[in-house]
């Protein structure tokens, strides 16, 4: 047998599943094939929420990954506002999920959406009350201090090397 005429195939061996652990709570991922991608949107509500272009580019894998009453809710709002407007709701909509959770908000939309009502702010007031941060949890000495956040604006003109 000569094992220069063999012909090889490459075997690529590497995790099936990756599972990712923070403070207890372990998510489990399946593996992406090789030059291919897994993206589940659910782990991004809390960023998705604040861009609402983002979530309008999106939405159809968002809305089809939350399965219903969310592509209905999505097919509505696209219907009444347009895809931009629209996103805007849906943004705010993910936004209460991350607040309050995905199984109250997805029960208090279906209710809505089963007695033909779309009313937003009535599906807030259907929410719990969000969790506050309790005073007492926050040392005293750290209570009044106010921590100011910069733009990037800012930036851009401090490496002009101007003030505004």
């Amino acid at each position: 047998m000569n094992l220069q005429t063999i012909r090889y195939t490459p075997a690529y061996v590497g995790a099936v599943d990756i599972r990712f652990v923070c403070r207890g709570e372990a998510v489990v991922r399946k593996r992406a094939a090789r030059g291919g991608r897994v993206i589940v949107y659910r782990d991004y509500l809390r960023e998705l929420s604040r861009k609402p272009q983002a979530v309008r580019q999106v939405a159809a894998e968002l809305v089809g990954e939350l399965g219903q009453p969310y592509g209905e809710m999505w097919s509505l709002l696209q219907r009444a506002h347009g895809p931009q407007k629209g996103a805007r709701v849906l943004a705010g909509v993910l936004g209460a999920i991350h607040d309050h959770g995905e199984d109250a908000v997805t029960q208090a939309l279906s209710l809505a959406l089963s007695q033909g009502r779309a009313d937003l702010l009535d599906i807030r007031r259907q929410l719990p009350e969000k969790a506050r941060i309790v005073e007492a949890l926050i040392p005293f000495r750290l209570r009044h201090v106010h921590v100011e956040a910069g733009r990037a604006a800012d930036y851009d003109t401090l490496m002009r090397g101007g003030a505004r």
